[in-house]
C-alpha cells in the first residue's frame, strides 16, 4: 500500500486542483494523469518510486502556473508599451508641425485602430430629406488594400440611396469594447477606449460576383457571428475608399489625414 504520508499529500494536491477553478480547464489533462498515477501507485510497493512520482505531481503545476503568469504579465507588459507609443505618436504629431504632412497610406496608428475594431456609425445622404441617413454596421478594414468592407440588405434606404448615385459616406469608429468584441474571443482586451476617429470616402457596391464572394468571405471571417447581415441572396457587399481620415483621442487632440492634400493639419 502507499505509505501514510504519500497519500495525505495526494490528497491535499488533489483537492488543491479542483479548487483551482480558474484553471481548471488548463489542469485538466493534469488531474486526468494524477488520478490515473494515484491508481498505479496504490499498487507499487516502492518508496522511492512513490516519493519520486510524489514530488512530480507537486512541483509539475507549480511550475506550470509559474509559466503562465509570466506569460501574462509580458502580454500586459507589451500591451501597455503599444499603447503607449500611439500615444506618443499622435501627441507628437499634435505638438510639432515639421513631423507633418502625413502622405498616404493611412497613418499607422489609425491602421491599428481600424484592425481591432467591428462597429461603425455609417452616414449616407438622403437628399429627400434634406439630411443625413445614419446606420449601425459591422465592418471589416483591409489593410493591404486601404478599404472598408459592409455589407447591406438591398432593400435598405441606405442601399437605394447609394444605388441613385449618393455614394459620400462618412464613418465614425471609436475603440470603445462596447459593441466591438467578437462573442468568446479577447477583442475587447485589445479596446483602450481612448480613440475615435472618423473617415470620408466613396462607398460602392460591389457589382463583380467574383469580387463580392471575395470580400464577403473576409467579412464573415472577421465577422463570424453575423452571418444573417452577412451571407444572403439578398446581401449586397459594399466598399468604402477612404479619402479623408480625422483622429482624436480622449485628450481631444486631433489629426486629419487627407488622400488628396499634402498638407493635413491638427
Amino acid at each position: 500500500p502507499l505509505p501514510r504520508p504519500c497519500r495525505v499529500l495526494l490528497r491535499y494536491l488533489l483537492t488543491l486542483y479542483l479548487r483551482l477553478s480558474t484553471y481548471r480547464s488548463q489542469l485538466a489533462p493534469l488531474l486526468q494523469l494524477s488520478r490515473l498515477i494515484l491508481n498505479i501507485m496504490t499498487r507499487q510497493t516502492n518508496d522511492h518510486l512513490n516519493a519520486a512520482i510524489t514530488l512530480a505531481l507537486f512541483v509539475g503545476p507549480i511550475i506550470y502556473l509559474s509559466r503562465k503568469q509570466k506569460r501574462l504579465a509580458e502580454e500586459r507588459q507589451n500591451y501597455r508599451e503599444e499603447r503607449e507609443a500611439e500615444r506618443a505618436f499622435l501627441s507628437a504629431l499634435v505638438q510639432d508641425k515639421a513631423l507633418q504632412p502625413l502622405k498616404p497610406p493611412l497613418p499607422e496608428i489609425v491602421r491599428k485602430v481600424l484592425s481591432r475594431c467591428r462597429f461603425a456609425y455609417l452616414s449616407t445622404i438622403d437628399v429627400g430629406c434634406n439630411s443625413s441617413h445614419l446606420s449601425l454596421m459591422r465592418f471589416t478594414y483591409l489593410p493591404d488594400e486601404e478599404t472598408i468592407v459592409m455589407s447591406t440588405n438591398i432593400k435598405t434606404k441606405k442601399y437605394d440611396m447609394l444605388e441613385q448615385g449618393n455614394t459620400g459616406v462618412a464613418l465614425l469608429i471609436h475603440d470603445f469594447a462596447e459593441g466591438n468584441a467578437k462573442d468568446g474571443d479577447d477583442v475587447a482586451s485589445n479596446l483602450t477606449g481612448e480613440y475615435s476617429i472618423t473617415l470620408n470616402g466613396k462607398c460602392s457596391v460591389v457589382k463583380d460576383v467574383v469580387l463580392a464572394e471575395k470580400y464577403r468571405a473576409a467579412h464573415l471571417k472577421n465577422n463570424p457571428e453575423y452571418p444573417q447581415f452577412i451571407v444572403g441572396e439578398d446581401i449586397a457587399i459594399l466598399l468604402v475608399d477612404v479619402v479623408m481620415a480625422r483622429i482624436c483621442n480622449i485628450n481631444d487632440e486631433v489629426i486629419k489625414w487627407n488622400v488628396g492634400d499634402s498638407s493635413p493639419s491638427s
